[in-house]
């Protein structure tokens, strides 16, 4: 009887930490937010936004690593903005795309977004924001300060993360 109802008290045990572990990244109120726009959702528009920040992270990844505050980090953003211009012009020239595109900083909207199981709300935040042709296409956001795009650029896939507990291996060598 002792038996099995140490066995059945493992068991709960092991059921109670299978669960998956999760890491909820809440974005600070006083953060300043990233935001690529497609112009469209077409394949070479979606193509292109990615072309295009990843050229901008070239210039906004060293800004990111050395803004200390979030006044350090717009006065930096405010004098690389001809820098971050050249490279959207120079990305769309490089595939042959003479399209628009517009650079804000300063308080835009943003729509409301689930990421792993957390919903950011919709809003005016503070933010550099980087709009493709007529901006009707899907996105790409990060934030900026605190730099949260580089830690979420760290992360793993946790899908592919095999869990595993020494309880539950000795329960399944009993049975």
């Amino acid at each position: 009887m002792k038996k099995a109802l140490i066995i059945i008290l493992l068991i709960v045990f092991v059921i109670n930490l299978g669960g998956k572990s999760t890491n909820k990244m809440i974005i600070p109120e006083d953060a300043i937010r990233y935001r690529v726009i497609a112009n469209s959702n077409s394949k070479t528009d979606q193509d292109t936004k990615v072309l295009v920040r990843d050229a901008l992270n070239d210039v906004l990844t060293p800004l990111m690593l050395s803004s200390k505050t979030k006044s350090e980090m717009k006065q930096n953003l405010s004098l690389m903005t001809p820098v971050l211009e050249d490279k959207v012009q120079s990305t769309l020239k490089s595939q042959n795309q003479d399209e628009t595109y517009e650079i804000q900083y300063g308080m835009n909207y943003f729509p409301q977004k689930e990421y792993q199981g957390v919903t950011y709300q919709e809003g005016e935040y503070e933010s550099l924001v980087v709009t493709l042709g007529e901006g009707k296409g899907e996105n790409f956001w990060c934030v900026l300060f605190p730099p949260l795009c580089l830690l979420e650029g760290e992360k793993t896939d946790s899908e592919k993360i095999e869990y595993t507990s020494l309880i539950q291996e000795i329960l399944e060598a009993i049975f």
